[in-house]
């Protein structure tokens, strides 16, 4: 459910977490979810927005984030040693 700029700023300012804190946890949800095709293709204002909502609807927390720069982790590890593997 998207939120509309009206509901977006009632539930900053109700939010049990700062809203500094809140933007720092959008701005890390946009880190770890840029490269997913729903992310992709939305342009600058469209993903600040989503992330936003998602941040305030509970879908990013920071144990997602978390889990998922572990995951991204791991990716690029797997990628770097395949790399190397080829190389040989």
């Amino acid at each position: 459910m998207a939120l509309n700029e009206a509901q977006l700023a009632e539930a900053i300012s109700s939010s049990k977490i700062g809203k500094y804190d809140l933007v720092k946890l959008a701005l890390d949800w946009i880190e770890v979810k840029k490269h997913e095709e729903d992310y992709r293709r939305l342009t600058q204002s469209e993903l600040i927005k989503k992330s936003l909502d998602d941040v305030v609807e509970g879908e990013a927390t920071p144990a997602k984030i978390e889990e998922l720069r572990k995951k991204i982790k791991a990716r690029e590890n797997k990628q770097a040693g395949e790399e190397e593997k080829a190389q040989k």
